[in-house]
């Protein structure tokens, strides 16, 4: 973080404080025909998300499958929630348009998940604070009911400077009749794979960290999983957010990956030496911000005994490279409690 920014930060708020008294008491009082701008309407009064809303229950009122039963009603939860205090913008609007056109066609075939990169949507009520969350379920290309032993993958998804906060984002990003690309173990679904909302853009701390606490107690009241290979990985904040989850459920996971991890300034030797018996992969751009973090964490971890395998991408800046995505999940699969 640069000065500016670190300054910002600290004193924003106070800033924000003495402009809005400075312009209140220098500016006359507005009449009460002043016209103000107007709120944006709810999810719940946007005609483009009713038609959406609509052809849902639709859908799930005739549908069998639990799990595609559960991904409709999911939708339309998530599609008119109001718990976050939240109001669609114009682009989310959009979004649902195409949703419901993935809906009216292969989205309501069951075997568009089993196939393809498309996520089933899993909402549930958060225990902490009564607020609607969800993660996206993706499941093995093999998947079968009675099957227990897939592997688990967890992954964090990055920062999108705030535009994941809104939930019709993610929730409707993936959900359109062209597929958007796909991480590496998206495509491959060489087990069950998770990817939690974690409240957008928070950083995966306090209630954001709760939310994939919660994520994973949603999911293994679901499935059965083979419980030495549990893997746990993220990018940019999802791999910040490995790092400090991981270390509050260690005994979870066989191995974790840390792509470009956006730590922070208080990462501590004592912290890295938690990883002791844990297996850890971390790879990083010889040209981002985050290289210096990155640079000493790896330090830690080999100083500490840690089993580690690094490497940092010459001449590369803040990027989640496709081949090394590849090779996080080859090196995953070699490792088992």
């Amino acid at each position: 973080m640069n000065t500016f920014a670190f300054i910002f930060r600290k004193y924003g708020l106070l800033l924000d404080m003495l402009a809005t008294y400075l312009i209140g008491y220098a500016q006359p009082t507005t009449s009460g025909n002043a016209s103000e701008t107007p709120k944006l309407p709810l999810a719940s009064e946007r005609a483009e998300i009713q038609q959406l809303v609509a052809h849902l229950r639709t859908l799930a009122a005739n549908e069998k499958n639990p799990l595609l039963k559960r991904h409709f009603e999911s939708v339309i939860l998530m599609s008119l929630d109001s718990t976050h205090g939240l109001r669609p913008e114009d682009k989310h609007v959009k979004a649902s348009v195409g949703a419901l056109a993935f809906f009216q066609g292969e989205g309501a075939r069951w075997e568009t998940y089993l196939q393809g990169t498309r996520p089933l949507i899993m909402t549930f009520k958060s225990k902490a604070d009564g607020k609607n969350s969800y993660y996206w379920l993706f499941l093995p290309k093999s998947f079968a009911s009675t099957k227990t032993d897939f592997p688990f993958y967890v992954e964090l998804h990055g920062s999108g400077g705030g535009t994941n906060n809104p939930p019709w984002h993610m929730l409707y990003d993936y959900l359109q009749p062209k597929p958007a690309g796909a991480t590496a173990q998206m495509s491959r679904r060489e087990g069950f794979m998770i990817l939690p909302w974690g409240r957008g853009d928070k950083g995966y701390r306090d209630v954001a960290e709760t939310d994939i606490f919660e994520c994973l107690q949603d999911f293994d009241k679901q499935f059965k999983t083979d419980p030495k290979r549990q893997y746990l990985y993220g990018f940019s904040m999802g791999g910040g957010g490995t790092f400090r989850i991981a270390q509050k459920t260690m005994n979870r996971w066989a191995a974790v990956g840390m792509y470009s991890a956006a730590l922070g300034k208080n990462v501590t030797y004592d912290d890295a030496a938690k990883f002791k018996a844990m297996p850890v992969w971390m790879v990083w751009g010889e040209k981002e911000w985050l290289n210096v973090e990155n640079r000493k964490l790896k330090d830690d971890f080999l100083k500490a005994g840690v089993n580690l395998w690094w490497k940092e991408i010459e001449g590369v800046e803040h990027s989640y490279l496709g081949e090394y995505q590849e090779q996080l999940m080859d090196w995953l699969k070699t490792k088992t409690k």
